[in-house]
């Protein structure tokens, strides 16, 4: 519920702000979404691969344009962000994002919320491989120059339940 009330209040805040949206076509949905599918590819093989400057690269990084959710329901402005992926990333060879239920929300023609659920593979450098299952995340992506970007990500993930080590 933490991370659901941000997620909530932004998707208010960005609808709000955006001008009055007339229906979109079945079409104009399918346009966007087959944009959207490329940029989230990208963000797919960014992660596989650990590599932040393609990662960087498709986000919004201008101005306040950029917000971050971290599963513990704490908001992160760029810099946040970057410090937190670099010191993630470091620890890793490779970041999966499986195949999972995606769904679309068309808030207008320039502003699209995608959300995902599903699991996430990790492999650390030292061989463990660890696997976040549930995960979810939701991005809105916003055209910015003719190119979709992310300015606000969310990421949840069920936390693994600690063992009482007092308990026999």
């Amino acid at each position: 519920m933490k991370v659901l009330t941000p997620l909530l209040i932004t998707i208010i805040l960005f609808s709000c702000s955006q001008k009055s949206n007339t229906e979109l076509s079945e079409d104009q949905k399918q346009q966007i979404q087959s944009e959207i599918q490329s940029v989230i590819g990208e963000i797919h093989d960014a992660a596989a691969k650990v590599d932040t400057t393609k990662l960087y690269n498709l986000f919004s990084f201008s101005g306040n344009d950029f917000t971050y959710v971290e599963t513990s329901g704490v908001f992160y402005n760029k810099a946040a962000y970057k410090n937190m992926v670099r010191q993630f990333y470091a620890q890793l060879t490779s970041e999966i994002i499986a195949k999972g239920t995606e769904k679309y929300m068309y808030l207008s023609e320039d502003n699209v919320l995608w959300s995902y659920s599903g699991a996430l593979i990790a492999t650390y450098k030292n061989g463990q491989e660890v696997r976040y299952e549930p995960f979810g995340m939701s991005m809105l992506f916003r055209k910015i120059n003719s190119k979709w970007k992310v300015v606000f990500l969310q990421e949840s993930m069920q936390e693994h339940a600690q063992t009482d080590s007092t308990k026999h």
